[in-house]
């Protein structure tokens, strides 16, 4: 049985290692200790070297997607992944002039448009100083904003902000094709003859209710609140998604607009022009159905005139046939009561 080394034994034996490893634990001693002290450091050669930026100008960018008529502030320009703001370096001939360098014009402001990530900001990016952020942001100023369905309006669909239309509502004349209209009197068969060769029956009004619109939030799906009583539970609110579009209209288009909403009138989108040379001040004609007694357009006193639009006479129909329109005259003879037409000078 092999007896153990103790005392100084064990002593001579650990003073008998070899001198080889002695000095190689020394060394891993000593680096560990100059490295604790920041004095050596042993990977800083591998480490990524950050490029300089002398001599080249900060730029401001946004680090995250901001959406239109955002009010921007201090946590859309910092970036949590480095710690820092979000900064772009370039040279002094890459910085344009109306870029945005200082942070404290960019921090308060409300951006008009989807600003991505990492861009840089511009004057034009920003609404006038100012303005309040949110819906009421795109709204032009002197116009107001209405929601409107997109099943009432199909052609609002695809439009972006800022995109120009007009709207033009038609309602069909509720007439019987079968009823004679002119009743009787000489001129009877003469004034049936002419509502048929117009087509009296089948006309409808047509107004342009708003003219010169505009986008302020394109085609978007809205939870609507839905309340129903229920023998069982009582009231119940459910949610059902709404398709709408908000578009700007003239102070004087809000009551044409809902009237056309609330006659359920098929209303038809007329997009204008994209292009900068395209005449903001133009107007779209409007089309009122022929009186076959009156024989001239009827037009309510605030509508433009065709001569106005494109500087020609409008065209009266019937007017070139019979040189004067017709009113309806009541007679009785006895029991027996008739409508009869009568010329009227004009």
């Amino acid at each position: 049985m092999k007896t153990p080394v103790r005392g100084y034994a064990a002593r001579r034996r650990w003073l008998g290692l070899n001198p080889t490893v002695v000095i190689v634990i020394a060394l891993i001693a000593i680096g560990s200790a100059l490295w604790a002290t920041g004095v050596v450091d042993p990977v800083g050669p591998f480490r990524q070297k950050r490029p300089s930026t002398h001599g080249l100008v900060a730029v401001p960018v946004s680090a995250v997607n901001i959406p239109a008529f955002t009010k921007i502030t201090r946590d859309h320009l910092w970036n949590p992944k480095s710690g820092s703001f979000a900064l772009i370096y370039l040279r002094p001939e890459q910085v344009s002039g109306d870029v945005v360098r200082n942070m404290a014009a960019i921090i308060g402001r409300v951006v008009d448009h989807d600003k991505p990530a990492n861009y840089a900001f511009t004057e034009a990016d920003f609404l006038a100083q100012g303005t309040r952020p949110g819906l009421v942001a795109g709204i032009p100023a002197g116009k107001r904003a209405m929601r409107v369905p997109v099943e009432k309006a199909p052609g609002l669909i695809g439009l972006q902000p800022g995109d120009r239309f007009d709207l033009v509502s038609a309602l069909p004349i509720d007439a019987n094709a079968n009823q004679s209209l002119a009743g009787a009197g000489i001129y009877g068969k003469q004034l049936d003859l002419q509502a048929r060769m117009t087509n009296w029956q089948k006309q409808a009004t047509v107004r342009v209710i708003v003219q010169n619109g505009s986008i302020v939030e394109p085609m978007m799906t809205r939870q609507v609140p839905v309340a129903n009583n229920t023998l069982t539970s009582g009231l119940v609110v459910r949610t059902k998604p709404v398709q709408e579009v908000v578009i700007a209209v003239s102070p004087g288009e809000v009551a044409h607009m809902a009237e056309a909403l609330a006659v359920n009138a098929e209303i038809s989108c007329v997009p204008r022009s994209g292009r900068p040379d395209d005449p903001r001040d133009s107007i779209t004609p409007e089309s009122y159905p022929w009186s076959p007694y009156g024989g001239s357009v009827q037009r309510p006193p605030s509508a433009p005139k065709a001569d106005e639009v494109t500087g020609s006479t409008p065209a009266v129909p019937g007017a070139a046939t019979f040189g004067a329109g017709f009113t309806p005259v009541e007679t009785i003879s006895g029991t027996k009561r008739e409508i009869i037409a009568t010329p009227v000078k004009k």
